[in-house]
C-alpha cells in the first residue's frame, strides 16, 4: 500500500460563536499539526469520492447534503475521532464545510482535507446543533433541497425541524452517501486486504489461546483482542464475540467468563486497517463434535462454497442467494439461520462493522453485484439453544467471480 500523503493545506478554521480562538489555537500550532498531518489516501481519492456524490446529489435535484455518519463524514474528507458527538459535514456543489467541538480542532487538521471547519465550544455541545443549521441556512439560498439521512439513529432527530425552521427543504438522503460506497476503490481494497491480515492473526491467537488448559470465552477474547491491535493503525468496530458451548447456539452470545466447551467455540471478529475490515467466522473443536455440529458445520460450509462460487459482477445479488438457499436445502424446525448470505463490509465506525447502506445478498434483492463490491458471508447456524457453528469469509466482487480476501480456510479448527 502507498505511503499516506501529508495533508497540502490548512483548511479556512473559524468558530460559530466567536471569532476569538481559544488560546491555544495558534497559527503555528496550527500550521505544526497541518504539516505533521498523513491521511490513508490522496487528493484524488477523495475529491474522486466528492465528485460521485455531487453527480447522484444533482440527479436528485439537491442543493446540499448535511453528513452525519461518521464513517460516511471519513469517506468524504478523512475526518475521524473517538468522540461521539455529532460531527456533520455539509457538501454542496462547491463547498466543504466540517463542523466540530473546538476539543476536536486537532483531529481535524491532522485527519481531514475539509477545506473549510468551523468549530464550538465543546463545553456546549449538545446544544451546538443549532449553531450548525443556523450557519448551514446562511450558507444556502431560501428553500435550497438540503439532503440528511431520515434513518434512525443516524441523524439528531430534531436536525430536520431546525432546517425545515430556517426555511430549507429538507429531503431524506436515502443513504445516498453510502450507497456510493458500496463499491470500493482499488485502494479501499488494498485497506480490506490489510485488514485481513490482522484478522488472520486473530485466529492463531484463539487457537493458541483455547489450547491453554484454563482458557475460558474471555481469555479467548483477550487474546483475540491483542492479535488485532498489534501492529495495527486503529480498532475493530466491534467485537470479538465468543460463545462456547450452549452459548453459541443463541444468536449474539459473547462473553460470559465461563471455560471453554469440550464440544465447540464459536468466534467472530475483525482486523482493521485506516478503519476497514475484513471479518471472519471460526469455530473450534477440542474433541470429535457430535452428529449434530458436524450438521451445522457442513450447512456454513456448503452456504459459503455456493455464495463465493456464485457471486460476480453483473449476477444479480438475488440469484446467489437463491444458489445458496437451494444448496443447503431445507432446514429442520430447530436450526437458526437468519437468511443473509452476505452483508456489504468497508469502512466502519462503531457500533458495528456493519456501517452502511442497507444492501445485501438475499433472496429479495434484485440488484446486481458490482465490480469493487466488499461482502462478508455470515454463514452460522445454530441449533437454538444447544450449540452453533460459524464459518465465513470476506470476498471482493470481480468480473471474473468472488476473491477472497481473509485468510485459512473456512473450516472447523482443532484446539
Amino acid at each position: 500500500m502507498r505511503r499516506a500523503e501529508p495533508h497540502p493545506s490548512g483548511p479556512d478554521l473559524a468558530g460559530l460563536e466567536s471569532d476569538i480562538p481559544p488560546p491555544w489555537l495558534t497559527e503555528n500550532a496550527v500550521t505544526e499539526l497541518v504539516d505533521g498531518a498523513r491521511l490513508p489516501f490522496d487528493a484524488g481519492e477523495y475529491a474522486a469520492r466528492l465528485a460521485r456524490v455531487r453527480e447522484r446529489m444533482a440527479n436528485r435535484g439537491l442543493d446540499a447534503m448535511l453528513v452525519f455518519r461518521p464513517s460516511s463524514v471519513e469517506y468524504l474528507c478523512g475526518y475521524h475521532t473517538a468522540e461521539r458527538l455529532p460531527q456533520p459535514l455539509l457538501v454542496t456543489e462547491s463547498d466543504v464545510v466540517l463542523y466540530v467541538p473546538d476539543f476536536e480542532v486537532g483531529r481535524a487538521l491532522v485527519s481531514s482535507r475539509a477545506p473549510t471547519v468551523r468549530h464550538f465550544r465543546y463545553a456546549s455541545a449538545h446544544g451546538a446543533l443549532r449553531l450548525v443549521t443556523a450557519h448551514v441556512s446562511r450558507l444556502l439560498p431560501r428553500r435550497a433541497r438540503i439532503a440528511v439521512e431520515l434513518t434512525p439513529p443516524v441523524t439528531p432527530p430534531q436536525v430536520p425541524d431546525m432546517l425545515r425552521h430556517d426555511d430549507l427543504a429538507v429531503v431524506d438522503g436515502d443513504f445516498l452517501v453510502e450507497r456510493v460506497r458500496l463499491v470500493l476503490s482499488e485502494a479501499e481494497v488494498r485497506c480490506v486486504a490489510r485488514a485481513a491480515i490482522a484478522t488472520q492473526r486473530g485466529v492463531e491467537a484463539a487457537v493458541e489461546a483455547a489450547r491453554e488448559p484454563a482458557a475460558t470465552d474471555a481469555s479467548l477474547a483477550a487474546a483475540i483482542s491483542a492479535a488485532l491491535l498489534r501492529d495495527s493503525n486503529s480498532a475493530s468496530a466491534w467485537g470479538p464475540t465468543v460463545a462456547t458451548g450452549s452459548r453459541a447456539g443463541i444468536p449474539h452470545s459473547t462473553v460470559g467468563h465461563v471455560p471453554l466447551s469440550s464440544d465447540s467455540t464459536f468466534v467472530e471478529f475483525s482486523g482493521a486497517h485506516h478503519r476497514y475490515h475484513a471479518p471472519v467466522m471460526r469455530t473450534l473443536y477440542h474433541s470429535r463434535p457430535s452428529s449434530s455440529i458436524e450438521r451445522l458445520a457442513e450447512l456454513a460450509t456448503t452456504a459459503l462454497a455456493a455464495v463465493i462460487d456464485t457471486a460476480r459482477a453483473g449476477v444479480t445479488c438475488s440469484e446467489v442467494a437463491q444458489r445458496a438457499a437451494s444448496a443447503i436445502g431445507p432446514l429442520p424446525n430447530d436450526v437458526v439461520f437468519h437468511g443473509l448470505f452476505g452483508y456489504p463490509v468497508g469502512l466502519a465506525h462503531p457500533p458495528h462493522w456493519m456501517d452502511g447502506a442497507p444492501f445485501a445478498i438475499t433472496v429479495d434483492n434484485p440488484e446486481p453485484l458490482a465490480e469493487g463490491m466488499v461482502f462478508h458471508v455470515p454463514a452460522s447456524f445454530r441449533k437454538f439453544g444447544e450449540a452453533g457453528v460459524g464459518l465465513s469469509q470476506t470476498f471482493v466482487v470481480e468480473s471474473t467471480g468472488a476473491r477472497v480476501l481473509t485468510h485459512g480456510a473456512a473450516e472447523p479448527l482443532v484446539m
